[in-house]
């Protein structure tokens, strides 16, 4: 088994290269993001998001 990297190594690396990474507003659109992606009352289908996203199986 392969050692996987560590998250936190990983947040500090990109920050390194995009000190911009944790600007307050990217903050916040990441959060917005999964808060979207973990909606529990959201309803949306798998194949929906597919469809959202311009991802087909062709």
């Amino acid at each position: 088994m392969t050692d996987s990297p560590n998250w936190r190594d990983v947040k500090a690396k990109a920050r390194t290269i995009d000190p911009a990474w944790d600007t307050d507003e990217r903050t916040a659109r990441r959060a917005r993001m999964r808060e979207e992606m973990l909606a529990p009352g959201s309803g949306t289908k798998p194949a929906e998001i597919h469809q959202q996203l311009g991802l087909t199986q062709s």
